[in-house]
């Protein structure tokens, strides 16, 4: 065992523990492929679009490469303005898809918060904003499908 670079960059605390028994490790999750035990940007199973880490990121390799281009610039994203902007950002694969017929609407909302294990309130909309809300938090988007 030796003393794990992970636990000492992210709480900053010296750990002693083998790299694949990392409670810092296993407690990350994965947006990309929705599995524990890694971040979005080293998922390797799942690629899609992601938001660059730093400026030089958006310069391509081979131009980096032939004029020496070594920095990391850290780009200071600001938070999603609101919901479906955050969404947009999320993969077609994490989507949480509420199947409903004309009227059923608010059932099926409250039916997935149960299944979620989320307290529920009086008003649909409020219903749904926090579903949304807790599921972009967790990686995932909602999909609102009527159907015929």
């Amino acid at each position: 065992m030796a003393c794990c670079a992970l636990c000492m960059k992210m709480i900053g605390g010296v750990r002693m523990h083998s790299d694949d028994a990392c409670p810092v490790r296993a407690s990350f999750w994965c947006s990309q492929c929705g599995c524990y035990g890694h971040l979005p940007e080293d998922c390797d199973e799942v690629v899609h679009v992601r938001r660059p880490r730093t400026l030089e990121e958006l310069i391509p390799e081979d131009v980096r490469a032939r004029w020496g281009i070594s920095t990391t610039t850290l780009i200071p994203w600001e938070k999603p303005a609101d919901i479906t902007e955050a969404e947009r950002e999320i993969a077609e694969s994490n989507t949480i898809e509420i199947r409903y017929r004309e009227g059923r609407l608010d059932n099926k909302i409250r039916e997935t918060m149960r299944l979620f294990k989320l307290p529920t309130v009086h008003k649909m909309d409020h219903n749904l904003v926090k579903l949304q809300k807790w599921a972009v938090y967790h990686g995932m988007k909602v999909s609102l499908v009527l159907e015929k």
